[in-house]
């Protein structure tokens, strides 16, 4: 974030809104904590259980 883009929210009293910014970040890190364990679309995923037995198509 850079001050010449964007300004800062602030709150009523004129100070920064630090509650807005850290739930931002936490909602942000969330996210990319996600996409690194979300598996990507083009790979498949391995069968598991009945669905390896009996050739199901994996989802």
């Amino acid at each position: 974030m850079t001050r010449d883009t964007q300004t800062l929210r602030t709150r009523p009293d004129g100070s920064i809104d630090t509650a807005y910014y850290m739930a931002r970040g936490r909602r942000m890190r969330s996210e990319a904590a996600h996409a690194m364990v979300r598996p990507e679309r083009d790979t498949p995923r391995p069968r598991r259980g009945l669905a390896r037995l009996f050739g199901a198509v994996p989802v």
